[in-house]
């Protein structure tokens, strides 16, 4: 499929095929022994990440601007339902970590410090990503111009994606500029987000470590 003939639900139906291969993978991956039904679903959840966010993010990669402004046309301006889905399941993922290290097994074991890095690797992936598009169609169906790449040329996705990736490593913008109130909501919500998950990021490994340490 082109990138000028991808239908207005390329995403959702990405997302769908992502939940259908996760939960087959759930089912028939063997997950660590220890990690129960917990590790079984972080493995569905894993697979889930990789079949939508990594060809998303070879799609955005490739786009020029002409073809970012053709995949954003059609696409609301405002949080989707593929957003929330993706947003909530890589919270859940890290609440399913957490659960899975701090209920199981005193002493760690490799496969579970995998699982677990393999999901976090995988959750922070994915969030990012949406909001590489989130922030794509913002610009190009509601707020033109709402972030200043100081360049008079129109963004292509690889400069939302500078702008998603930028504010989830470092919880700020580097040298764009959000220049509207709406846009810097989504910006606060996104660092929030991303802040989150640092959090998570440190705990689970100072947990990985201490139980590999014993």
């Amino acid at each position: 499929m082109s990138l000028k003939t991808t239908p207005r639900l390329l995403l959702r139906r990405r997302l769908a095929i992502g939940f259908l291969t996760g939960t087959v993978a759930a089912a028939v991956i063997p997950a660590p022994s220890d990690a129960g039904l917990v590790g079984h679903l972080l493995v569905g959840f894993v697979i889930i990440a990789i079949v939508f966010a990594v060809p998303l993010l070879w799609t955005i990669l490739r786009a020029d601007a002409a073809a970012t402004r053709s995949l954003v046309a059609d696409y609301s301006s405002e949080r989707g339902p593929t957003d929330a889905v993706a947003v909530s399941a890589s919270m859940a993922a890290l609440g399913g970590i957490g659960l899975m290290l701090f209920t199981g097994p005193a002493d760690t074991t490799g496969a579970q410090a995998a699982l677990a890095l393999g999901t976090v690797a995988m959750a922070w992936l994915l969030v990012h990503t949406t909001y590489v598009v989130r922030y794509a169609r913002h610009y190009y169906n509601a707020e033109p111009g709402s972030v200043d790449f100081t360049s008079k040329a129109d963004p292509p996705f690889s400069d939302f994606a500078y702008l998603a990736f930028t504010l989830g490593m470092t919880y700020q913008v580097s040298d764009t500029d959000i220049t509207t109130p709406t846009l810097r909501k989504v910006v606060l919500f996104h660092t929030l987000l991303s802040y989150l998950f640092g959090t998570g990021i440190i705990a689970a490994t100072i947990n990985l470590v201490a139980g590999a340490a014993k």
